[in-house]
């Protein structure tokens, strides 16, 4: 991804937060290489935390540790909201 690209995306996250009136503790920007350790410690950081909402830019993000779907149940059965800061080509909830 190019730098404007990069850029983009964070400000998308940004806006998803403050539309949900979410307080952004943390925010993970991962490379291919670094995409399961990356998501590890966001997962980590929002379980932390009382009624926490993981904001990603689309359920693909989820793919580097098993199935997306299947993860954002689980997080969901734990009261973690999956937010999508694009609109989906998925289920999920758009900002």
């Amino acid at each position: 991804m190019s730098d404007p690209e990069i850029a983009a995306r964070r400000q998308a996250i940004v806006g998803c937060a403050e539309a949900n009136d979410c307080v952004l503790i943390a925010l993970f920007i991962d490379e291919l290489e670094t995409a399961p350790d990356e998501l590890h410690k966001a997962l980590t950081a929002v379980i932390e935390v009382e009624e926490g909402a993981l904001i990603l830019p689309n359920l693909h993000h989820l793919a580097s540790v098993g199935n997306p779907i299947a993860i954002r149940q689980h997080l969901l059965a734990g009261h973690v909201d999956v937010l999508l800061s694009e609109i989906p080509k998925q289920a999920g909830r758009v900002c």
